[in-house]
């Protein structure tokens, strides 16, 4: 077992591989009452096409990692939500682009929920019957999404930026792509991304960790789960063709994206979650609603509270984006690349307004420090290998030299690409 301490935050992490690869992380609270548990894969929408040992390759329809998800929960002899029902724990899931997560938190019977937990995630049950009621229930969802006009701005966006790549398809997919999905496929789904030595199980809070990991230890040696070699294949990312599409929706006002895509940033572990600290202080500084550029277009009408920034960094996928309601988006496209074109000059006297924000910033992570399921989740533990608490260290030593570093990286030669639902 390999223990890290935090000795300013007083927090403890226990890691332990388990010889058949599962990674279990520990993090005891004695203090509190509740404990939360979280198994995840490095799974999500984004895998579009793998190859077990030297087998054929598999192409994997839009929204078959969100639709595998939802399958596992439903087994032979009826619905896992059930068993966790009776234990006293509330159980959910959910799948992004390069994570699914199975998780569950409780005040009680912490052992034999945590024994549940592996054992519906690591025992798939699919039949054509049951499958095909899904993709019923699943089609609804997706013209539930389809309805949405947030929704529907954001999708619209990252297709902008990555015409046809795999993050500009919505994580439930769409009726044609579940309708090919076939429980051989997501038999050889699960037998492919869901081994032991691909999963990490993260418990939190009040428990022994003597006692999860022999009850872990146990439960994974009472398993044989076939070892097998996987490649994932790489999509070919094409380059964006336009820089602004409009598009017809049933929407009071228009609603505006505007987005930067950058080049491919060779970033990884903590420098990578060092960058996404240091770009979303670096967007505070240049656009946030402190400043005379955001204030400005507030009392003119440009924007409202509605608008919003945010920078992401998924391996192959790095963008920022702006989003917006107003009828004014010309202006509100002009003033952004007005503010991006002068990133220099503004960063030339924003050294205080940094510290400040680092500070304030540092608070809300620290208090996040006090919630069980921010520690399991609000980390990069499966894009980076950091968690909550190495985000929280690496925020106390971030530097303005960071931030203009960051500057250069995402604002230099930036070229702004527009999205725009209006009636």
């Amino acid at each position: 077992m390999i223990e890290k301490t935090y000795p300013k935050l007083k927090e403890t992490v226990l890691t332990t591989e388990l010889p058949n690869g599962l990674t279990v992380v520990m993090v005891p609270k004695p203090n509190y009452h509740k404990t939360f548990a979280v198994l995840t894969t490095p799974f999500g929408s984004l895998a579009r096409q793998f190859q077990i040992n030297d087998e054929a390759p598999i192409t994997i329809p839009a929204g078959t990692a969100h639709f595998l998800e939802h399958k596992l929960f439903e087994k032979a002899d009826g619905d896992a939500f059930t068993r966790f029902g009776e234990l006293g724990a509330d159980a959910n899931a959910f799948t992004n682009p390069y994570q699914t997560s199975y998780l569950f938190s409780t005040t009680q019977n912490v052992l034999p929920a945590l024994a549940h937990l592996l054992d519906f995630v690591q025992t798939p049950y699919f039949s054509a019957q049951t499958v095909a009621k899904e993709q019923g229930i699943i089609g609804q969802e997706i013209q539930m999404y389809d309805d949405d006009a947030n929704w529907a701005i954001y999708m619209g966006l990252l297709d902008l930026l990555y015409p046809g790549a795999p993050i500009a398809e919505d994580i439930a997919g769409t009726k044609a792509s579940i309708a090919q999905i076939t429980p051989e496929l997501l038999y050889q789904i699960h037998r492919a991304f869901y081994q032991p030595n691909q999963m990490t199980l993260q418990v939190v809070g009040h428990f022994d960790p003597d006692e999860v990991l022999a009850l872990v230890m146990a439960n994974q040696a009472t398993k044989t789960i076939e070892a097998v070699n996987v490649r994932r294949f790489e999509p070919v990312i094409p380059e964006p063709t336009k820089k602004e599409t409009i598009q017809k929706f049933d929407v009071s006002r228009p609603k505006i994206a505007l987005g930067i895509r950058l080049p491919k940033l060779d970033v990884t572990g903590e420098a990578a979650t060092k960058l996404t600290l240091a770009a979303d202080i670096l967007a505070d500084i240049l656009f946030g609603e402190q400043t005379d550029w955001y204030q400005n277009l507030y009392n003119k009408g440009i924007i409202d509270t509605e608008f919003e920034t945010s920078f992401d960094l998924m391996h192959a996928y790095q963008f920022v984006s702006f989003f917006a309601e107003t009828t004014e988006y010309d202006a509100l496209t002009v003033a952004i690349q007005s503010q991006i074109a002068q990133y220099k000059t503004i960063l030339a006297h924003a050294e205080s307004a940094f510290e400040s924000l680092r500070r304030a910033t540092l608070g809300e992570g620290i208090q996040r420090l006090n919630a069980l399921e921010s520690i399991a989740l609000r980390g990069d533990d499966v894009l980076f290998g950091t968690n909550l608490f190495d985000k929280v260290m690496l925020l106390q030593d971030l530097t303005y030299s960071d931030i203009l570093d960051s500057a250069e990286k995402i604002y230099q030669n930036a070229t702004l690409r527009r999205f725009v639902l209006k009636k």
